[in-house]
C-alpha cells in the first residue's frame, strides 16, 4: 500500500514536471565562418599585443609620446573588426623587415589608431 501511494506521488511529480518545462529544443546549422571568427579576432589581438611588447616597437611608441601600458589599454579596447584591420595591415608588412620601415610604418600604424581613439573617447 506504502509503494502504490509513492509511485503515485513520484508519477504526479513527473506529470506536473513535464508538463511546466518547455519542450521546444532549437538546433541550427552554424557555418564556419561563425566558429573561426571568434578564434581569428583572439589570434589577431594576441599578435598585436606580442608586436606591442616587442622592445623596438615600444621604443619607437615612446619616442612618439606613448606609452606601452597606453597602447595596450587602446588595443585591448579596440573592437574586433579594427583589430582585424590593424592585424591586415600588419600582414602585409614584409617578412623579415630588411629596413627598420616596415616597424615604422607598424608603429605609425598603431600610433594613428591610439591617437583616433583617444581623441574619439574624449
Amino acid at each position: 500500500m506504502k509503494n502504490s501511494a509513492l509511485f503515485r506521488l513520484v508519477s504526479r511529480l513527473l506529470i506536473v514536471s513535464m508538463l511546466w518545462l518547455p519542450f521546444s529544443a532549437g538546433a541550427a546549422m552554424v557555418g564556419t565562418s561563425q566558429l573561426v571568427a571568434p578564434t581569428q579576432v583572439q589570434l589577431d589581438r594576441q599578435k598585436l599585443d606580442s608586436f606591442i611588447a616587442r622592445a623596438d616597437v615600444t621604443k619607437q611608441l615612446e619616442a612618439l609620446g606613448i606609452r606601452a601600458s597606453v597602447a595596450k589599454q587602446r588595443v585591448a579596447g579596440l573592437t574586433d573588426e579594427e583589430v582585424q584591420q590593424v592585424s591586415g595591415h600588419l600582414n602585409g608588412l614584409p617578412a623579415g623587415g630588411t629596413s627598420g620601415w616596415a616597424i615604422a610604418a607598424g608603429v605609425i600604424v598603431i600610433a594613428l589608431i591610439v591617437w583616433a581613439l583617444y581623441t574619439y573617447n574624449t
